[in-house]
């Protein structure tokens, strides 16, 4: 038996779904990721998001001590992890001293503390309804307060470079408020 290649007429894209059943029908969808322009990150932000995020899940899910202490120990591994997801070893390195630093500074904030060591749930995958449509996301960390308060976090490794600090801040909460409506609806 030999495979046969064939292709598409035309390009084939997923047909629109019908709307749930009670619900009206859906013209827009709420702000999607899709929406989000992170071509200017670069590989390593990228690669320094995705390790940083890899190490705080471990460590909201129990799995790794985030102590001021064990962030050293995680080099070896971040430094493995860069180079498997791609970089270079001397890009490695730096990615690696990027992660660090991220990880100190989370440990050293009372918030990034906070957000990390108290009761939620970690890589959360939800469905839901938003505006007619099915939606499925992926939320970082739901942190749970004394009061039954669910927080929505998702963690970001953006940095800033220069002055204006509070405008840079401006500019990421426009940014990724569309994303964090969408994960609140859903």
């Amino acid at each position: 038996f030999r495979p046969e290649s064939r292709r598409f007429d035309r390009p084939w894209s997923t047909p629109e779904s019908p709307p749930l059943p009670g619900q009206p029908a859906a013209t827009t969808r709420v702000g999607t990721d899709a929406h989000i322009d992170f071509d200017w990150v670069g590989a390593d932000a990228r690669t320094v998001g995705t390790i940083v995020h890899r190490w705080l899940e471990r460590a909201a899910s129990g799995r790794f001590d985030l102590a001021v202490s064990a962030i050293p120990g995680t080099l070896s591994t971040s430094l493995r992890w860069a180079r498997e997801l791609g970089s270079t070893s001397s890009a490695a390195n730096d990615i690696g001293g990027r992660v660090l630093d991220a990880l100190t500074r989370m440990v050293e904030d009372p918030k990034g503390r906070w957000i990390i060591e108290g009761p939620g749930e970690t890589e959360l995958a939800l469905s839901g309804s938003v505006n007619g449509r099915v939606e499925n996301v992926v939320l970082d960390r739901v942190r749970i307060d004394d009061d039954g308060t669910h927080w929505i976090v998702d963690y970001k490794t953006s940095t800033h470079e220069g002055g204006d600090l509070e405008g840079f801040i401006a500019a990421e909460i426009e940014r990724y408020t569309p994303q964090m409506t969408r994960y609140a609806e859903v």
